[in-house]
């Protein structure tokens, strides 16, 4: 990288926690950019358990032009770390980069600059990933495969279809305008998806433009928060959350979609209350979920009345 001007063009947000075993992997692809620009690579270290925070500073002091490890805090969580770790970021556009992801083509930041600076109205550029597991028990696959909504050739994604959708763009890829999207809003804190929730934000200021081409790896394993416990009540919570701040900001006529969401979370938190033997909560989530659309009432009674029917004849 070329440390050519006193303010980097392109900072590189990359928060991390207990990634000892990747931080480095990380942090290397970083400073193999191959760029006539300067770039800063800002680490938000939370209070890792492990020598991650170590490994960050090792590279800070070998690398004091380049890398800088924010001072030591409490842990704060996901997207509190994220909010502080871009607030921090100086560059013009800034990169992510989770500490268990790393990227595979050098030229890939130079490629993304380009882009935004030839089109103004670009708020966000991405592109293709792969993805693999971590202890190989599953076969690597292309974000543009299993996401095929992804455009085949290099062009805008509209904002309808990151809301129809949803996630299917990986983190590592995103490069967006610092002063059209931080600092970030105080609700951004309580989101579940933080990556989702950036590019529909940019969305609201400029469009998202995509590269089909493969230029980071996305790692699934244990510890990373792809993998989350699907059906626990603090996922489910800030899921809700995250929806309904999304349904507040965006346009009207994607708030059907928004709504569908809701029920169908609604009625989750309410099988999950059940789980745990607290009806009456169980009950006031399924009576909100039955009143999301008033229109699938006699759908979802009749649905719920051949659960009842089929649970009697078990007990019988």
């Amino acid at each position: 990288m070329h440390k050519d001007e006193a303010r980097p063009l392109v900072s590189v947000c990359c928060i991390t926690y207990n990634h000892a075993a990747f931080l480095a992997q990380a942090i290397e692809s970083v400073l193999a950019q191959e760029a006539p620009f300067a770039i800063e690579l800002v680490i938000g270290e939370d209070c890792s358990t492990d020598d991650t925070r170590r490994i960050a500073l090792d590279y800070e002091r070998r690398f004091p032009q380049q890398v800088r490890v924010l001072p030591a805090a409490p842990n704060r969580g996901i997207m509190p770390n994220l909010m502080a770790t871009l607030a921090t970021c100086t560059g013009r556009y800034i990169a992510l980069l989770d500490g268990d992801d790393y990227w595979t083509d050098p030229h890939k930041l130079q490629q993304q600059v380009a882009v935004l600076e030839a089109q103004p109205g670009c708020a966000l550029c991405v592109h293709d990933a792969e993805a693999f597991v971590e202890d190989g028990a599953e076969p690597p696959y292309l974000f543009s495969t299993k996401y095929s909504w992804l455009p085949r050739l290099a062009g805008p994604i509209s904002q309808g279809s990151l809301v129809r959708f949803g996630w299917g763009i990986p983190t590592a890829s995103m490069l967006f305008r610092r002063e059209r999207l931080v600092p970030l809003p105080g609700w951004f804190r309580g989101v579940f998806s933080g990556d989702y929730t950036l590019q529909l934000l940019c969305s609201q200021v400029g469009y998202v433009y995509y590269l089909p081409r493969v230029m980071s790896r996305y790692r699934l394993h244990a510890g990373g928060v792809s993998r989350p416990t699907n059906n626990s009540l603090a996922h489910n919570r800030k899921r809700i959350f995250e929806t309904r701040q999304l349904q507040r900001r965006l346009p009207a006529h994607y708030h059907p979609v928004f709504a569908k969401t809701l029920e169908e979370l609604y009625f989750q938190r309410s099988a999950l209350l059940g789980v745990l033997g607290n009806r009456r909560k169980q009950l006031a989530y399924l009576w909100q979920a039955l009143n999301v659309d008033r229109s699938q009432l006699p759908r979802h009674l009749a649905r719920i009345a051949k659960k009842l029917v089929r649970g009697l004849r078990l007990a019988a």
